[in-house]
């Protein structure tokens, strides 16, 4: 797990909420067990003052942007990440294009609300990645 050396901190703060997740039963866990997007709906968390940042597996991405839309979070408070398109980091191979936009050099951060300012060529190469 990412941060594992700082996680029990984080459990620990009473200014943060921190919820700890695995997709399948693992003998030993102590904390949640679902798929994100069915975790996220279920904590329901509030909306005030609140960001979700997203990253992972595209199909996980995906499904979490709907949890979250489901859940009635504003474009603006969504924070996702495409890095997977990227190749050569420096708009030269032309692989994360998507319209006149470069992953590599426009993002690879991106709100809700800027992913869909791009072209549905996006959309099409997401579901062609699941």
């Amino acid at each position: 797990m990412a941060f594992n050396y700082e996680l029990q901190s984080w459990l620990e703060r009473e200014d943060l909420e921190t919820h700890l997740t695995i997709d399948a039963k693992y003998e030993g866990w102590q904390h949640t067990e679902g798929l994100i997007p069915n975790v996220l709906l279920d904590i329901a968390p509030s909306l005030e003052n609140w960001v979700a940042v997203t990253c992972g597996p595209p199909i996980m991405i995906k499904f979490t942007l709907q949890a979250l839309e489901k859940l009635g979070f504003k474009d603006e408070q969504i924070i996702t990440t495409l890095e997977k398109r990227m190749k050569c980091g420096v708009r030269i191979c032309g692989r994360c294009n998507i319209g006149s936009s470069h992953v590599c050099m426009d993002g690879p951060v991106f709100t809700a609300a800027q992913l869909k300012e791009l072209p549905n060529e996006l959309l099409c190469s997401i579901i062609a990645e699941i």
